[in-house]
């Protein structure tokens, strides 16, 4: 985020982004990425949170940051990574190309100093079954 901001690059985009991890209570274990989300003007744009993480709690985080969240496609759904949805909502939608770039710029000529998420679900046909997937994610943290 850092070097493309100073590059010049407003928008890039990544599979998926850091967050809040679970047991966060006992770790305080947050990925740098949200902070620095929170301090620099760059739209991210990716596949949500990656699925091991505390989702709810990552949103939570970045609302507190400042970052404006939304959901690419028709519902406020945020996904899961490898699902399209976690059972949360992001605050915001933007609906389409247009809308996102509207938002995109909306938000530089605020001139608001924090960065921009849009989380692009993962297509239904390519989704892996959420429920599989966070059983899988429990046996291995419970595992580690």
């Amino acid at each position: 985020m850092v070097i493309a901001n100073l590059a010049g690059i407003a928008v890039f985009v990544t599979g998926g982004i850091g967050g809040v991890h679970r047991g966060v209570e006992a770790t305080m274990d947050v990925s740098a990425d949200l902070t620095e989300l929170g301090r620099t003007p760059v739209t991210v744009v990716s596949s949500g949170v990656k699925s091991i993480l505390d989702i709810a709690r990552t949103l939570e985080f970045l609302e507190t940051q400042g970052v404006c969240v939304a959901t690419y496609g028709p519902s406020r759904d945020f996904p899961a990574f490898f699902s399209p949805r976690s059972g949360l909502l992001s605050p915001y939608n933007v609906e389409d190309p247009s809308s996102a770039a509207r938002l995109i710029d909306s938000h530089e000529r605020l001139g608001v100093q924090s960065g921009v998420l849009i989380a692009v679900p993962v297509p239904e046909d390519q989704a892996g079954q959420g429920k599989l997937i966070e059983d899988a994610i429990q046996i291995a943290v419970t595992k580690a």
